[in-house]
Parts: structure tokens; sequence; C-alpha cells
């Protein structure tokens, strides 16, 4: 295959190089069957090729979750085959992103790619600065290289200047004519920008503008960046008509844009028709139907009101007071009235450190769009302080109470554990700390209830348990007795994470009862063991026998172990459980990089409650589990242990089960072994396991394992060495995400697996480059977003290919996205929102086709009449008849 073949590939060709279809690389496209998104991307990659060699600009603008990475990952590779040494430019948001992105090129070599390679493609790590990037290429050691978009916003931040646009761009053209004499002035071969309608505010002046344009050489008659250029996004009409011109503009000259029939300078259909690729995302359910999106959303509005809290709606009223009295000047521009104001989603006290930080960097990150700071945020503090002096509280915002009810169960069962997973996306950073503590705290009271149900506590004792928030000292009074592992315990089991007051107020108090703290004397709280302490350290200490409990079996299905290990420590001797388990399974089934110890073994038949998990399961269920090598299964093993033990409330369960055993078994067979006692224990649960959470939590972690290593934690299944630390850092039922992002890749792994979070409360620095899709099916819009792009780019985290909703589909006729709305009646607040909807139902046949108009773009002021109607129900049909906006054309 040649360069000068781009011209004419077909998809046919395309995939004689590479699969589409994960892990059969006997894959080949036929035209006749080209609904499947398989088909889709080896169509993409072909198009792409052509795009680029006729124009040597493309716009891949497929709609959220379509596999928009993996197309540009074809075309790349495809160029590398072509040209060994070539030299390719990836640019994302931000280093998040990259790291993903890096992700994906070993996915895709493992198994996507079977094409020839004259030379291994290499992927230089990531670079959150344009120097080190640009160092990178002076080294000439990697074919693809990384940086970020919000690189452009930081090239004056050491500079005194008072012209920062200025001398932006004097940065970028000095950066620019380095990586050009590092390349030999030829350029990238190709320029992939992710997410390109980040570049789509040309005017105001900012420095990204003037860095970019300076960079990627527009109008500057010097050669550009790259020689070809391929742009990414699945909203390149975000929020303006003029959107897609905007972009484009970077990278070609503003003749060539101009629509050669209507002399429309920048006309975004004719744009798309010529650049463009753009189709609609098809889910693929039983016996080959396929589902668009409007065939399983639903759109659900939930109104509020101050009706049970009278003192709250007085502040509520005084609010909207002051607020028109404070910002009467600016009554002319009613959307200032209407414009994501905070006292519409929070009251109260809040870590304003804390908040200013996040806020800071979400500016940073997303510009003055991610709306991080709310023009009343002083006046509602200033109210708060008011109320909180008059009350001794804060005041109740009735959309928070409102959401919580939904989130959270009344009783954890595991018949509600499938809808237990929620995505919630705000405006203010307030409410992100706020929702998250209430859900906490919400999880805290029904988790308490069970273990204060186990230890039979009464009324009286309950009450007071609760009113000291869960609290460790309670709770030892209660006992008032010696800790039980008094030995030193290995750094893992301790929590010696340094946390600031406020993210103490935000964890869960009841996991906070199972973790071993840092011994410290001088320290204002309890840091002793709680006795859910040491139940915990018994099923997690290898010196405890029910360290075995949730070991796999020995052949990972029934088989007990026959021994264990005993050591002499000082002048007694020490038994190990878990360890031996682990050198058994090591050396039945080959597994390196494992220690065989040579302890002292002491032979006696073991078993684990595996066994009885393992009968439990489906033959379904049963066969893809067999399928695994013994690798794969120890690695499931780690990962099922990890979240059971620390990221569920399965640890609670087990709990109640061995405090009701344990106290039976003192009161009736004392003096019985430990070995005995521990047998005993598994029959008692044994009976239990129908009807448990601990099985379901299997069951569910086995259906998404490999989706999990493959999609999101991007490990090998066979990578059993891996402890899954991620899942062992999220202990709490909810997370929040704001401002920094540095823990973005932890928390889209957590809430990808079955365990915690169980609600992640974010703003608009999730809105793009995670995928939260695996296990979710509900997303609560808390507060709107500002444009038909931003509220689709949301709901998009969840409406992907390989998400809960296809696999409901693939299951049966049924799935379902659940997309909800809460809102305060009879306040502006309802007015935003019937005015967004409106709006939105109008914008989203012209959004589909990436057209929209001025009126379509921001949320106005007028509330529409019989507003509802506007929310969207699933429809009936099936999805292979919708018509692709600009589709691959080979004719």
């Amino acid at each position: 295959m040649f360069l000068s073949d781009w011209a004419t590939i077909t998809p046919e060709a395309v995939s004689q190089q590479m699969s589409f279809d994960e892990g059969n690389k006997e894959w080949r496209y036929q035209a006749g069957l080209s609904t499947s998104m398989a088909a889709k991307q080896a169509e993409g990659v072909a198009y792409l090729c052509r795009l680029l060699q006729q124009h040597h600009l493309a716009l891949l603008a497929d709609e959220v979750g379509m596999g928009k990475t993996f197309q540009a990952i074809g075309v790349i590779r495809l160029l590398q085959q072509l040209k060994p040494d070539a030299k390719i430019l990836v640019i994302a948001p931000n280093r998040n992103i990259c790291s993903q992105w890096k992700g994906e090129f070993g996915a895709f070599e493992q198994d996507h790619w079977h094409g020839e390679s004259r030379k291994p493609l290499e992927v230089a790590e990531p670079e959150s600065k344009l120097e080190a990037m640009i160092e990178r290429v002076g080294k000439g050691d990697h074919h693809v290289y990384f940086t970020t978009i919000h690189a452009l916003s930081g090239l004056t931040k050491e500079s005194d200047g008072a012209d920062k646009v200025g001398l932006a761009r004097e940065h970028a053209l000095e950066l620019k004519a380095r990586v050009m004499n590092y390349l030999h002035q030829e350029g990238f071969d190709l320029l992939v920008i992710d997410e390109a309608h980040y570049l789509r505010a040309r005017e105001g002046g900012s420095q990204k503008v003037a860095a970019a344009k300076a960079f990627f050489g527009e109008g500057e008659g010097e050669c550009p960046l790259a020689k070809r250029v391929l742009l990414m996004t699945a909203t390149p009409t975000h929020s303006s008509v003029n959107d897609v011109a905007n972009i484009l503009r970077y990278f070609a000259a503003e003749d060539d844009l101009k629509n050669s029939v209507t002399q429309n300078d920048f006309d975004a259909a004719h744009l798309l028709t010529k650049y463009g690729l753009r189709r609609l995302r098809l889910l693929q359910g039983k016996n080959g139907v396929h589902y668009a999106k409007q065939h399983y959303r639903k759109e659900i509005a939930h109104p509020v009101s101050f009706a049970e809290n009278q003192n709250a709606e007085l502040f509520f009223g005084l609010y909207q007071r002051q607020l028109v009295k404070q910002f009467q000047a600016k009554a002319s521009n009613r959307q200032f009235l209407y414009g994501y104001l905070e006292g519409f989603e929070s009251f109260g006290e809040h870590d304003r450190q804390a908040i200013k930080q996040d806020a800071e960097q979400q500016t940073n990150e997303h510009g003055k769009d991610a709306f991080s700071k709310a023009p009343d945020t002083e006046l509602l503090h200033q109210l708060s302080q008011e109320y909180y002096g008059c009350f001794n509280e804060f005041p109740e915002h009735p959309k928070y109470k409102a959401l919580v009810d939904i989130f959270v169960p009344e009783m954890l069962t595991p018949d509600g554990l499938d809808d237990i997973k929620h995505l919630v996306f705000v405006r203010r950073i307030p409410s992100v700390r706020e929702l998250t503590k209430r859900v906490n705290t919400r999880y805290d009271n029904v988790l308490g209830h069970q273990i204060a149900q186990a230890l039979e506590l009464n009324e009286s004792e309950l009450k007071a348990w609760q009113q000291s928030h869960w609290s460790r000292v309670w709770l030892n009074r209660y006992f008032n007795h010696a800790e039980e592992f008094e030995e030193p315990l290995p750094e893992d089991d301790e929590d010696t994470s340094e946390l600031s007051a406020d993210d103490n107020q935000l964890r869960s108090r009841i996991t906070e009862l199972f973790v071993v703290k840092k011994r410290d004397p001088n320290a204002l709280e309890d840091t002793r063991n709680t006795e859910c302490t040491n139940v915990g350290l018994r099923f997690r200490k290898p010196e405890s026998i029910f360290s075995l409990f949730l070991e796999p079996s020995l052949d990972y299905e029934k088989e007990a172990y026959g021994y264990h290990f005993e050591q002499q420590s000082g002048d007694r001797k020490r038994a190990t459980y878990s360890t031996a388990a682990m050198s058994q399974r090591a050396q039945r089934h080959q597994l390196n990089n494992v220690a065989v110890n040579e302890e002292t073994q002491i032979s006696e038949n073991l078993p684990t409650i595996w066994q009885h998990l393992f009968e439990q399961l489906s033959d379904t269920e049963k066969a893809r589990f067999r399928k695994w090598n013994a690798a794969t299964k120890e690695n499931f093993a780690n990962y099922f242990k990890a979240g059971v033990l620390f990221a569920s409330p399965v640890m609670v369960e087990l709990f109640c089960w061995f405090y009701q055993f344990d106290k039976n078994n003192r009161l009736y067979k004392s003096g019985e072994s430990a070995h005995t006692r521990y047998i005993d224990f598994i029959q008692h649960t044994a009976p239990k396991l129908s009807e448990s959470m601990l099985l379901w939590y299997f069951k569910a972690a086995l259906e998404t394992f490999e989706d999990v290593c493959k999609k999101i934690a991007r490990v090998g299944l066979d990578e059993y060495d891996n402890d899954w630390r991620a899942l062992k850092g999220h202990t709490s039922p909810a997370a929040f995400a704001s401002g920094e992002t540095s823990n973005r890749d932890s928390l889209q792994l957590s809430f990808n697996s079955p365990f915690y979070p169980n609600v992640l409360v974010a703003t608009s620095v999730f809105q793009e480059g995670v995928n939260l899709h695996l296990q979710c099916n509900q997303v609560h819009h808390y507060g709107i977003a500002g444009n038909p792009g931003d509220h689709e780019q949301r709901v998009g985290r969840l409406d992907r290919l390989f998400s809960k909703v296809n696999r409901q589909f693939k299951n049966g006729p049924q799935g379902e996205l659940r997309i909800s709305f809460p809102y305060l009646e009879h306040s502006f607040d309802e007015d935003q929102l019937a005015s967004f909807l409106e709006r939105k139902a109008r914008a989203e046949s012209k959004l589909d086709k990436c057209l929209l108009d001025d009126h379509d773009a921001h949320v106005g002021t007028g509330k529409s009449q019989h507003w509802q109607r506007y929310l969207k129900q699933p429809e009936s049909g099936d999805g292979s008849r919708v018509a692709d906006p600009y589709p691959a054309r080979f004719k």
C-alpha cells in the first residue's frame, strides 16, 4: 500500500490490516453488513485517509462513544506502515486524556492490529508543556508524541510583560521554529487534535488563540506545523454556528473554506460535507437489532419545593430579594438573573479555600465557560452565616434532599444494587462537596443501622451512636475492651493519608470504623482499633485463618487447600494462611514472580467461600470464567478481594455475619480450635449467599472484569500481580471530581467497577475525556449545561458502546438511559430549565447534523409554556434506519 493509494483506499483494504471486532483478528469488512459499529470504524479509517490525501485536513465528528480514538490510531498505524519514521503529534485537553491515548495504542496493538510493520510504533510519555514535548521530538526516539491544549494557555506564566497575548504569540513562534528545526523544516507527518472544539473561541484576544495561531502556522506564510491534520470532536458545533469554521481556520486558507455555490464564507453544512465525517451511534442488541439514542434515552423532571421547610423558604426568598437589590444595575440584562447562580444549587458553609483552588484549576482548563464562579457567592455566604447565627444550622436546600432520596435506598439489598450507580453534574463547585457529604452521611445511616442491628443495640443506644456521627469513640466505649491486634501492622493496612478537615467530613464515617488509623497518642480523635477494625483485619491479615475466606479455591472452583504455613517468631510460632494459599496456587498453576514459601507446612484441609460462590453462578457465567487462564483468574481474584474488602458495603455484611456467628460461637462452642471455628463460619455463611451482597458483587465483578481491564484500567487480563490499589483508595459510597484532576484515572476506574463510589458528583472537569459507562445508566443534571454541546458531552459519558445500556439490549429487549433534571418549582430555576429544554429540543435534530443558530446556542430567559412536553421518552423502532448526517462516501 502506498500513500497515493489513500485517494482510493477502501474499508476492505483497511480490514486487511486491522480488526475492529475486539480480539478477533480474523474479522473482515463486508459491505453488505455495514450497520455494525465495527464496520463503521473500518469505513471511518478509510474515509479519513481519503480526506487527508485530498485536503490534508479531516474532521472526525462521530457521535460520542463511537471509538473515534481507535479510528485515529488506525490512520496513524497505516501512516507508519507507509512511512516507518513518521512523526505524529497528538494534542488532547489535559495530561490524563493523553495518558488514556497512550493506553489505547497498547490496546489497539494487542487486540486490533494484524498488519505488517517494518518497525514497532514507539509512543512517548505525555508531556503537559510544549517545551518538554519538543525536547522529546529533538531526541527522535519515538513516532507519536503528546501534549495538551492547555499548554497553549500557559506560555507566559513566567513573564511579567503587560502584553500577554503578544508574548504568547512570540513564545509559540519560537517553540514552533525549534520543533520545525528538529523535523528538518518538514513538520509533523500528522497532527491529531482531540476535543478540537476547545479551539472554537477565536474572538476575545486570549493567549491560547494567539499561541495556537502562531504554533499551528495560521496566516504566517510559513510551512504549517504538520503536513496533515486530523481534528476530532463529537460536538464540532458546540455552542455557535461558527464553531466548525473557527476550528478549521487554524489549518485551512479562508478561500478554501468558502462555499463556492452560495459564497457563504462559513457554511457549516458545506464544511462538514467537504472535510467531515459524522455517524450516529447505534447499540447492537439481541438478534442483530440496533438502537439509536431516541430508543433508550428517558428524560425525567424532578420538581422540588420548600413545602416542608418554611425557614429555608424564607431564606431563599430573602436571597432572591437581596440578589435583585444588589445587582439592580444589571437588571437590563435579565440573562444575569437566570445565569446559573449559586443559590439555585447550594446553601451552607463550605471549605472556601478548597473551592477557590478548584475554581482556579477549572477555569484554567476549561475557560470562562466552566462557570466556576458565581456573582452571588459572597452574598450567599453572608446570608448563610446570618442564618446560622439565628438557627445554629445552615439552611436546607431542597434539591440536595431530593437527589439524596433518589441515590440512597432505605436498606441495601442485592436486588437494589443493579441501579445503585449515579452520575451527577453540577455547575457550582460548592454543590460538589455538599452533595458528596450528604450522600455519604445518608449511606452511613443505612449501614450504621445494619451494624446496630447486628450488635442488638436498643433504641436509645442506636440514637446516641447516630448522634455521635457513628464515632469510633462511642463504639469503643460501648465495647470497652482492649484491641486484639496489637502487633505492628503492614503499611498497606494503615490509613496514612493526610486529609483536611473538610475531606474528613466528606468521607464515610462507617467506612472509617474499619480503617486502621496511624497510632498517634496526641491525636484529637480516637485512633484505637474498633470492633469493626478487628473484624476487618481478620479477613485481611495473613496471620488470621479468616484471611482464607475470600481467597479463590486452589483450582479456582472448589478445591480446598492442603496446608498452611507456620514460622517461628521470637518465642512463639505464628501461622500464615492467605500467604500459604497464594504459594500453593503459584505452584499448581506455574504463576511466575510469586515466591514459593519454604516455611514449615502444617497439613490441614482448608476450604474457602469461593466454592460456594462459584456454585451460585449460571452456566453462562461459569463458561466466561473458565475460558480465562490461571493468571487472569488470579487477577480477577485480586480485583474482587480489593473491591469487597475496601470499597463496598460487603465489609459491613461480613461484619454482621461474623459478629452474630462469633457471639453464638462463644456461647455454645467455647474451646474449639480456630480451624474448626473457621469451617463452622463457612457453613454458617454458605446458606446466606443466594441473597447476599457478596454474591451480587461477585457476579457483577465477573461480568465486566474484561472490559474494566481492557477499556478502563488498560492493564493486561493476566497481570495477576496487580493489587488494584485504586479500588482500595475509594472507600466511600460517594466521591467528587472538581478542579484538580490528578485522581481522574482512579475515579474513572472505580466508578466503572461495581464497587465504590456509587455516586460520582462532578463539575465540567469530567464533562469530556472520561468513560463512566460500564456500570451506570443514570445521569442527573443538578446544574444544567450552558449549551447543547456541553449537555451532549455530559450524557455521552454514559451513552457509549459497551455501556450498561448496551448490555441491557444484548440481554433482552429493554434498555434505558435515565436523564434527570431536578429543579425548584415556581422559581427562576424552573424558568431556566424550561427554556433550556425547549431550546435543546429545537436544536437536537440540527445538533446531530452539527448545525445550530444563535437562537439555539444558550439558555434564554423566556419560560416555555407546557415545557414538560419537551422531555424525551424512548421511542420504538430499529436504529439501523437512522441516516448518518455526513457518512463515509466511497463511490
